[in-house]
């Protein structure tokens, strides 16, 4: 009976004995089921490097987790395949069989995976609260940019998440709690931010006002500025050795900055971006057309094709008549003949007095029809150009860019950049690199003896500053080439990334930028980083010799036209004389020798 008594008494403290460790191995299980529930996660990734102790966490906890993508590691990973090939972006990491800070496993990661869920599982009794080792691990982590860190003590089963702000610390809390907090850094307490600082206008601009501060302003700083200020962090600017965007670069890739108030191209050897959600195209921006010189006028009305057809049917009628002539009374007169088609090409008055009979009728109709045309179009389109302002064909092309000789000015980080971009390679051949303070001197007042790349945010501030001119100064090529999604680059391992990115995509949403970007502009030539460039004054001006070289050149072709009419004729006359006396020495000797016989 004593063993009859005894088994049964095991066997029912064996059965209260197994819904305790049900209850307390699903303790776990509900926290990541919660977890993948309310933040959508599609993956799970279990890591414990201890095979013996990942058989007893099988049975305790993988048994019993709902059906989802887990994958299961012991040793190193592929970090680029888990990141990008596995599931969506988010993802659960559950650390096991750990009684040390896992550094190598975090080292492993190489700052990817940032974004993921981490739930590291005690199995030793301590108190978390207090033990400086885990909170310095916390601190690691959290200067590396992984913020979404939990830790879970099997021994009673209590869940615990950091506090950052103002003093580093682990809080129990539950599922619903750490969601409603997860991430978030509402007071960062005076956290200093330390923002690239340098000249970059319109994105950033740094001046000193009237009252001797210095602004940190432009587009791009004003956003990261209110972004800081919203989270009460502290705004510390960090100014770079110069100006130019690749200092932006080499700071980040120091940790000596934080974020930089600019936006480049992705390089993700050196940082983070903020998401791309707008497209940024980059334009040659060239000189406009020059005026023309007014001793083009004469020939400006028609093209070269009509001149030709023209200087065709001169030739042409002014021969036909003056053959005529000469059958008529045997005398060439080309210049007589040469003067009335140009009379009535000029609809000033012809009379064909020396041609009579039925064809006088149809010249004088061929003349009449043609010079009435001609003068009508000619005098109509010389008036209006004579009335108004007429420029040199416009620069609309790379190709005309390159045979008009002008240089293209770059600096050396938009030259390595435009080299990765896929630039035109007809634009190599007129490139030359110089130092951004030196592209800076000739562009800024709009130097017309050069061409320079720009982008689109760059572009609009120029075209700002040219706005009251009749003729901009500087006009684009409407061909986009370098298609860039650019963002706001940002430290790999700020723990700030995805709070920037999120609020920068609110502004572009809400139009902020927009706003933002006029104002940019607004300041840059209010502060006088650009000038509005002078209006152009139309007013009544003294002759200038220029304005006698058109009279000029046509009384110099009207000289070299008589001239040439006035040789025609001579050369004309002499070989009909000689015409004339080798017919008469041959009829002589035809009736001396009639003589003689």
């Amino acid at each position: 009976k004593r063993m009859i008594l005894l088994q049964p008494s095991k066997l029912l403290m064996y059965l209260l004995f197994i819904p305790i460790l049900f209850i307390k191995s699903q303790s776990l299980n509900n926290i990541i089921n919660e977890l993948n529930k309310r933040l959508l996660i599609s993956t799970n990734f279990l890591y414990c490097n201890q095979i013996d102790k990942l058989y007893k966490y099988e049975y305790k906890y993988l048994r019993h987790l709902p059906l989802i993508n887990l994958m299961i590691f012991t040793s190193t990973f592929n970090v680029t395949q888990l990141e990008y090939n596995l599931g969506a972006e988010n993802k659960l990491f559950l650390i096991l069989g750990i009684e040390e800070p896992p550094y190598d496993l975090f080292h492993t990661l190489d700052l990817h995976l940032q974004t993921a869920e981490y739930i590291m599982v005690l199995d030793e009794p301590l108190d978390l609260k207090r033990e400086t080792k885990w909170l310095e691990f916390v601190r690691h982590l959290w200067q590396l940019g992984y913020v979404h860190l939990l830790f879970y003590t099997s021994f009673d089963e209590k869940l615990y998440h950091k506090i950052i702000f103002p003093k580093l610390l682990l809080e129990e809390a539950t599922v619903e709690h750490y969601i409603s907090v997860r991430g978030s850094f509402r007071n960062l307490h005076g956290y200093p931010v330390r923002v690239a600082a340098y000249n970059n206008t319109p994105r950033t601009l740094i001046y000193v006002n009237r009252w001797g501060k210095e602004v940190f302003a432009g587009f791009y700083m004003r956003f990261i500025r209110a972004f800081i200020g919203s989270i009460n962090g502290s705004f510390v600017p960090i100014r770079t050795p110069s100006n130019s965007p690749g200092n932006c670069t080499l700071n980040l890739q120091n940790g000596t900055v934080d974020v930089c108030a600019d936006a480049l191209a992705a390089n993700t050897t050196a940082f983070s971006l903020t998401h791309g959600f707008r497209l940024a195209s980059a334009n040659v921006l060239v000189t406009h057309a020059k005026p023309m010189h007014s001793y083009r006028y004469l020939t400006a009305p028609f093209q070269w094709s009509v001149w030709l057809c023209l200087a065709a049917y001169v030739i042409l009628v002014v021969g036909f008549l003056s053959f005529i002539y000469w059958l008529r009374i045997g005398k060439w007169d080309v210049s007589r003949y040469l003067l009335e088609v140009f009379s009535s090409l000029l609809f000033s008055g012809f009379y064909l007095k020396n041609i009579q009979g039925k064809e006088r009728y149809i010249l004088f109709g061929v003349l009449f029809i043609a010079g009435f045309v001609y003068s009508t179009e000619y005098l109509g389109l010389l008036k209006s150009i004579l009335i108004s302002e007429v420029f040199e064909k416009q620069i609309d092309t790379f190709e005309a860019l390159v045979e008009s000789n002008i240089t293209l000015m770059v600096d050396p980080y938009d030259q390595k950049l435009f080299a990765k971009y896929n630039m035109p390679k007809i634009l190599f051949s007129i490139m030359e690199t110089v130092s951004f303070e030196t592209l800076l001197e000739h562009r800024n007042r709009f130097d017309q003896d050069y061409a320079y790349i720009l982008f689109t945010d760059r572009m609009a501030l120029y075209d700002y500053a040219q706005q009251f001119l009749k003729h901009p100064k500087l006009l684009r090529i409407p061909i986009d080439f370098s298609f860039l999604y650019t963002g706001i680059p940002m430290r790999k391992s700020w723990f700030l990334k995805d709070h920037l990115g999120r609020a920068w995509y609110r502004a572009f949403e809400s139009g902020l930028t927009r706003k933002l970007a006029l104002d940019a502009d607004f300041e840059a030539v209010r502060v006088g980083y650009l000038k509005f460039l002078t209006t152009e004054h139309v007013e009544a001006q003294p002759l200038d010799v220029d304005y006698f070289v058109m009279p000029a050149i046509a009384l110099a072709i009207g000289y070299s036209l008589a001239l040439f009419s006035f040789v025609i004729e001579m050369t004309a006359w002499r070989m009909s004389g000689l015409f004339l006396g080798c017919k008469t020495q041959s009829r002589m000797k035809i009736k001396m020798g009639t003589s003689e016989g």
